[in-house]
């Protein structure tokens, strides 16, 4: 069974196999100071870049699938990968497979974090499915096989592991209590918070606002690279009160 990390209260929101609940969130430009990176984080980009950008997300969260899939690979190349901004992901588990999700992610180590989060959003419909089904542990375990943790020994001990489950209350209190975060995805820019959408939406809205914290002009050939009509970009997930995924016998 999957041991609740966080109140149901405070935590845990529907999950369907079809969507997830979406919501507004609260206030997008509170500022806290500029954020510390933390043991614990994991960091893409230049130590000295004079942007940081904190995501904290869900990997059972649509919006935080497209902003993965759709938006952050090109920020990664011409800002990322160019000194520009510093990225940092920071997990924020809301739905129950949330956690044995990111546990796994966190035992294959700093060096394979990225792409089991990268396995992980593209099969975050079949996550979804199997935490409604039962068979959330055999699902994560073919994952797991694919990145080093071969055996159910390796993929069970990752799982009792309690630093992992700390590492992950610790960041969501910081997340809930500091950052007043209670949506998916949510970006810390330099120390300010910002909700999916506007600015953060697409790749030429967030290209724009990342040239304009850089004194740049956007590039004139910029084109918005946004989902199309009929499949919109989903609405951030936000935390919900009296609701999760069952519980199954077949759950790490």
């Amino acid at each position: 069974m999957i041991m609740n990390l966080i109140s149901r209260r405070s935590a845990l929101a529907a999950v369907s196999a079809l969507m997830l609940a979406a919501c507004g969130g609260g206030d997008g430009g509170s500022t806290a100071g500029m954020p510390a990176i933390t043991k614990g984080d994991h960091v893409k980009g230049s130590e000295s870049a004079p942007i940081t950008i904190i995501e904290y997300a869900s990997p059972t969260c649509p919006a935080c699938k497209y902003f993965h899939d759709s938006i952050l690979p090109e920020l990664t190349e011409k800002y990322v990968v160019t000194g520009k901004v510093k990225f940092v992901f920071r997990e924020y588990p809301i739905h129950e497979p949330d956690v044995p999700a990111y546990v796994l992610a966190m035992c294959a180590g700093d060096g394979q974090f990225y792409d089991i989060m990268d396995d992980l959003f593209a099969n975050q419909a079949g996550i979804v499915t199997a935490a409604q089904n039962g068979t959330l542990k055999a699902t994560l375990q073919t994952i797991g096989k694919r990145h080093g943790i071969e055996t159910t020994e390796q993929f069970d001990a990752c799982m009792a592991n309690r630093d992992y489950r700390t590492v992950l209350a610790d960041k969501y209190q910081v997340a809930t209590e500091k950052w007043g975060v209670d949506s998916t995805p949510t970006f810390i820019i330099n120390g300010e918070k910002h909700l999916f959408g506007g600015e953060t939406g697409s790749v030429e809205n967030f290209s724009k606002f990342l040239d304009k914290m850089l004194g740049d002009e956007a590039p004139a050939a910029e084109t918005e690279a946004t989902a199309p009509a009929e499949d919109a970009a989903p609405q951030p997930t936000q935390t919900g009160d009296d609701a999760g995924v069952s519980e199954s016998t077949d759950q790490p």
